[in-house]
């Protein structure tokens, strides 16, 4: 039973030995070159939190190598922190960061601003008569900031772009614990589809689940409930006339929604089937709706012309493609999306099926 007990203690020790160490910053070590610090000596360098603007720490200045050592953490995000002085220039004082390069960059770039979390950081600073390497070794958080990755978020027009999603993936997969890039992931959110940020999610480390914009991201995707599913009615897209317009049934009992552009051949192709299985069906309850994606006006109406549809024909403009691209996986097109008479989504068809004819004949029967 001692033994047992014995193990408990331990076992709490240790837990609580690694949430202690995880309130703080890794020791920050600062090696000041010969110049730096006959300018700097009898001075203080304070440790800053960029995103709030607040001294951690300071310390003062009395010999070329320096640490900030126990910095308490707010959270469990890496934070992006500078180091800086007090110089007085044209009567004015203000704080100056110092500088340092870093083999993480593919760049010869100085820097005076890193990411820190549990990992030490060990700086040595650039030398304005560059008699000394400059160098910095810490947080692999830094390598994406360093190398200046950016996520990109794709065109209204083009919700669905593969290389943007190309691109996005392969940043995350090569950085796949960084928080700088779950922060771009978080900021561009509303330009993606529900389903592509979880795509995204799931190429991260689990270790991103601790910092807080993940949870922010999953608490997004909870609201989101109804993607792929809601009836468009809250959307207002854009008529021939250049008129704003809703999808309306006509008081319909079933009504189809499809998506399409003129340059897609399988939609040009469905066009036909949709007029024999409207012919067939309109006097039994179904309307139709065409929403174009089509980025260029004029292509639509010239579509329009040609195809002669007797049916509802709306153009996703700039806002309706946003709010499209945040609520709906159209992601292929033809996409369809058939509803009841109670507004419920019955069932989404990508491409022409032939069981779509059933389905809305098995609807109409009910």
């Amino acid at each position: 039973m001692k033994r047992y007990f014995v193990l408990i203690l331990v076992l709490l020790l240790v837990k609580c030995t690694t949430n202690n160490n995880s309130k703080y910053y890794g020791d920050i070590h600062i090696k000041l070159p010969k110049s730096g610090f006959e300018k700097l000596e009898g001075k203080y360098l304070y440790l800053i939190d960029v995103q709030s603007k607040s001294i951690l720490d300071s310390v003062l200045v009395d010999k070329p190598e320096l640490q900030f050592t126990k910095i308490q953490r707010l959270n469990l995000n890496p934070s992006f922190l500078s180091i800086k002085h007090y110089v007085v220039y044209n009567g004015f004082k203000g704080l100056r960061p110092i500088g340092f390069c870093s083999e993480l960059s593919r760049q010869n770039h100085v820097y005076s601003l890193f990411y820190a979390d549990e990992t030490s950081t060990e700086i040595v600073v650039f030398d304005t008569t560059k008699l000394e390497k400059s160098s910095f070794n810490g947080s692999k958080q830094n390598a994406p900031y360093f190398n200046n990755l950016v996520l990109n978020y794709p065109e209204a027009s083009n919700p669905f772009d593969k290389k943007v999603h190309e691109h996005n993936s392969k940043i995350i997969k090569s950085y796949p614990d960084s928080y700088l890039i779950l922060k771009q992931l978080y900021s561009y959110k509303q330009f993606f589809a529900p389903e592509e940020i979880k795509q995204l999610l799931s190429f991260f480390n689990p270790i991103v689940e601790k910092y807080d914009l993940y949870q922010s991201l999953q608490n997004y995707l909870a609201d989101n409930k109804l993607f792929d599913t809601k009836y468009p009615s809250f959307i207002k897209f854009e008529n021939a006339n250049g008129e704003k317009e809703k999808v309306s049934a006509n008081n319909q009992s079933v009504h189809l929604i499809v998506y399409w552009a003129s340059w897609c051949l399988p939609c040009r192709k469905e066009i036909p089937e949709l007029k024999k299985i409207l012919n067939k069906y309109s006097n039994k309850g179904l309307a139709i709706t065409s929403i174009s994606i089509d980025g260029d006006k004029q292509d639509w109406l010239t579509a329009l012309a040609f195809e002669k549809m007797n049916w509802q024909q709306l153009l996703a403009i700039d806002s309706s493609r946003l709010q499209l691209n945040e609520q709906y996986a159209i992601n292929a097109i033809p996409k369809s999306y058939l509803y009841n008479s109670r507004k419920q989504l019955i069932k989404t068809f990508t491409g022409f099926s032939p069981s779509l004819e059933e389905t809305i004949k098995k609807e109409i029967i009910k």
